[in-house]
Parts: C-alpha cells; structure tokens; sequence
C-alpha cells in the first residue's frame, strides 16, 4: 500500500495554486501537517467573512465562560458546572491539520481545565476582561500543547470553518454533498479516501507552526528584545526570558495572578510576541506536500523507464531503476533549477530536511507509478528513520536523503554501514547528501574515506551521492 501524501490538489486533479488562491490549504487527506490554528490570528484573517465570524464566535464563548467564573463562589457549584461544559473542546476531525501521531499533550483533560478555569477565575476576580487571558494562562499549563489549543478554537468557530469550506468549495469547483458537523447541516467536499467523513477547509493566513500559547520562547523572546517592556516586567514578574523550568513558570504565574498591573503587562508581552501566520506559500518546513510538481514532472521532465514496465523487476532491475532515478533528481537539481524549491524566497535559507525528502519522494513517486514500485517513507527498522524504501514486494532499495547542514550528517553514514543487513535485508542502500551549504572539506573527505575503507573492507556500505543544491545564477545574471 502506497504511503504517499494524497492531497486536496491531488485528490480532485485541481492546480495546488487554485488552492492557495482560494485561501487555504492544500493538505494531505491522508495524513496530517504540523500547522495549527492560532487564535490570535483570527481578527486579521483576510477572508473578512471568516474573521468576523470566528472573532465573534470567539470573544463569545469565553466571555461567557468569564461571565460563568465570575459568578462562581466554589469549585463545582452551578456556575462553575456550567462554565465546564463550555470548556469542554474535542478532538476537532476533517482539518487534517495538527499532530498525525497523537501528541496532544499528556495528563487528562479534566484536570488541565480543571487548573486552568481556577486561574481563569483569579485573574476574572482581579479585574481583567481580555478573553487572552485564557491563552495567556495557557502558556503556564504544561499539558496543554498546539493540538488542545488548535482543536479548542475549531471547535468553537466550527460554523465559521464549515462555512468557509462551502465558499471555497464553490471558488474551485469541488464536488460537495450534505454532511453534519457538530450539529449542524452543511454541504461539504467529501474525503475520497474516507467516503463518510468531509473535508473542512481552513484559511491558510490563521495557522502557525506552535501557537503563542504553547509558545513560551517566542512570549519570553517578546519581553527581552522589547527594551521598553524589559525594564518595566524586570520590575513587575521578574525577568521571564529567564525562567528554565516549571518552578519558575509558577512562580511567574503567582505574580501575575497577584496584580492586575502585573497581569496587563503579561498580557501586553503576549500580544507582542502573536507573529505573522505560518507562510504555507513558501513552506519552510516542508509540512506542505510538493503536488504540483509531483502532477506535473512526468510531462514537464520525462525520465523513460519503460524498459521495466508491466512486469515484475528482479532486485537487480530494482536497482537499476532507484539509480536512474538519482541520477535524475540529481539533474533537475544541479540543472534544472528543482535546487530553487530546497530554499526559502530569499534563495538563501535552506528548507528544513522534511521538505528535501519529500522532494525526493515526490519525484521518485512520478517516475516510479507507470513501472509498479512503491516508494514508502520513512521505513524505520530500528536503526533509526530510514527515509526512503523503494520495493518490489521482497526485493528492497533503500534510500536515505540528508542535507550537509544535519549536524549527524557523517554520523549517520557511518552508523548506516551493515546496519541494514539486520534489519532490512536489502538489496542495495543508497546515502544521498544534499549540499545546501556548509559542507566542508572535511566533512566531504570523512565521508568519502567511509565509503571506500568500507567497500575495500567488503561491508554492505550504502552508495554515496552528493548533488550540489547550492544557489545557482539564473542564465541571465551569470
């Protein structure tokens, strides 16, 4: 079964840029992306529909949960109860957005709120109003991550995003039919690889790689860098840019639910630190899987590999096919300008090494699904992430990518010789080096030495590559 990312653009042959044009995301279906939605991005969303929706929606929910704490006398009593209710934020599905592998924070969900509304309830008695004050207060929670905060907003803009969906489903043309979400009727895309669930499209200008409240270095950054509240919060809670430990959180948070002059200032160096949304158009860290290239390379840069096609390869045809497809991404890196999409706009900050791999995935995927061999990533054996497996059914190629700045990057060579005879008994491995910069001699000689000192020394050692994936000068500056 083919572990490739599916996604919208993909699943409905549509332009990924239709996509973004529309204003969301094109994720995968199949699996999720480490984004998630921040609500301090709600009031500037530029589909202004959504952004008054979800702001009021919002403001709404947790006014009256302040409203409910506020009335409360004592934990459990009828106020408090009803406050709980409306503190109660399911997982939120159809997004496909957030932690694939269920990371949602440890603990149990009764007591994080539990902690969390009797904070809520001593800053509420202190005068303060903001609804930040519950991300705010967040931050000093340990167990509520990116997830609990992503699910938590969804779920009470869910109308918002329900109807979103059907806007945009109409701006591209997806297939919709009725679905029920969360109480309400609405015609939504259905998943093709889930008939019964639908698809809830998100704004692509409202999610973040970690959300300010589960961001404490970015809130901590705010104070230290902003000399004017540096000198007043030094004064006020102490010096937040050096709490280390969760003893020196609760000793920040005691202070600032002790004074509300304390708590504004908090609150002033939480709105400083709420930065620009996650930029899903140029995708640094690779959360984004590649589709219009991966659509559009067979047509745009043939590779000919009907040699193998319709029958079954033997391992040896297996390898024969992995190697020309190396060469080939090594082609449209080195001179076909692909090295361009390993970089950020600014041609000069590389992409992190999950958007390389799924590069490589991504165009071994295109030339590999006329001939029937299956590319599955990250296959791991126990002898740490192997990136990439292609494999014929019992014949196997592996392929690790790294990029020259993996600060492990001989390491994991030299670990990798024979490692794979155990585990995966495949018939040949291949190391490719991506240069991104950085790469030094040394680096270059120790890598070549344990390649050829472990051949000589007739150790299964995986073939070494290295494809230059520096800048290079567009034809008309050079």
């Amino acid at each position: 079964m083919s572990t490739e990312p599916c996604t919208v653009s993909m699943a409905f042959g549509i332009a990924p840029e239709a996509i973004l044009n529309a204003g969301t995301i094109d994720v995968a279906l199949n699996c999720d992306a480490n984004l998630f939605i921040d609500p301090t991005l709600l009031p500037s969303a530029a589909d202004r529909v959504f952004s008054e929706c979800a702001t009021r929606l919002y403001q709404e929910r947790f006014s009256n949960i302040a409203r409910l704490l506020e009335q409360s006398n004592q934990v459990d009593d009828f106020a408090w109860r009803n406050a709980e209710r409306l503190f109660e934020f399911p997982e939120f599905p159809y997004s496909h957005l957030g932690y694939a592998s269920g990371r949602r924070g440890a603990g149990s969900g009764q007591k994080i709120r539990s902690s969390l509304m009797a904070n809520c309830r001593e800053a509420i008695r202190l005068g303060v109003t903001s609804p930040d004050l519950f991300l705010v207060l967040a931050l000093f929670e340990e167990n509520i991550g990116a997830d609990r905060i992503s699910d938590m907003v969804a779920k009470i803009v869910a109308p918002c995003l329900a109807e979103f969906t059907e806007r945009a489903a109409g701006r591209l043309t997806l297939p919709t039919r009725p679905f029920r979400v969360f109480g309400q009727d609405w015609r939504l895309p259905e998943n093709p690889l889930a008939p019964d669930e639908p698809i809830i499209l998100v704004p692509n200008d409202v999610v973040r790689d970690l959300p300010v409240a589960a961001d404490w270095d970015s809130v901590a950054a705010a104070a230290r860098e902003t000399e004017d509240i540096r000198t007043r919060v030094s004064h006020q809670i102490g010096e937040i840019w050096a709490v280390r430990n969760r003893r020196d959180k609760e000793a920040v948070r005691a202070t600032i639910l002790s004074r509300r002059e304390a708590f504004d200032q908090f609150l002033e160096i939480f709105r400083r630190a709420i930065g620009e949304p996650y930029n899903v158009r140029q995708d640094h860290l690779g959360e984004i899987y590649p589709a219009g290239l991966r659509m559009a390379l067979a047509h745009d840069a043939p590779l000919d590999l009907t040699t193998y096609r319709g029958r079954r390869l033997s391992a040896d045809e297996v390898e024969e096919v992995v190697c020309r497809i190396i060469s080939q991404f090594q082609q449209l890196v080195e001179n076909n300008g692909l090295w361009e999409l390993l970089f950020d706009d600014d041609r000069v900050t590389s992409r992190r090494e999950k958007a390389a791999q799924r590069l490589f995935f991504a165009v071994a995927s295109a030339y590999c699904e006329a001939n029937g061999l299956d590319l599955a990533p990250e296959a791991d054996a126990g002898v740490g992430p192997v990136d990439f497996k292609v494999s014929d059914g019992s014949s196997k190629v592996i392929v690790e990518l790294k990029k020259s700045t993996n600060s492990n990057l001989v390491g994991a060579y030299s670990a990798q010789v024979g490692a794979y005879v155990t585990a995966e008994r495949p018939h040949a491995s291949h190391y490719v080096v991506l240069d991104v910069g950085r790469f030094s001699a040394e680096k270059r000689q120790r890598l070549q030495e344990i390649s050829s000192n472990n051949r000589v020394a007739d150790q299964q050692t995986p073939r070494l590559w290295v494809i230059d994936a520096t800048p290079k000068l567009s034809a008309s500056n050079r």
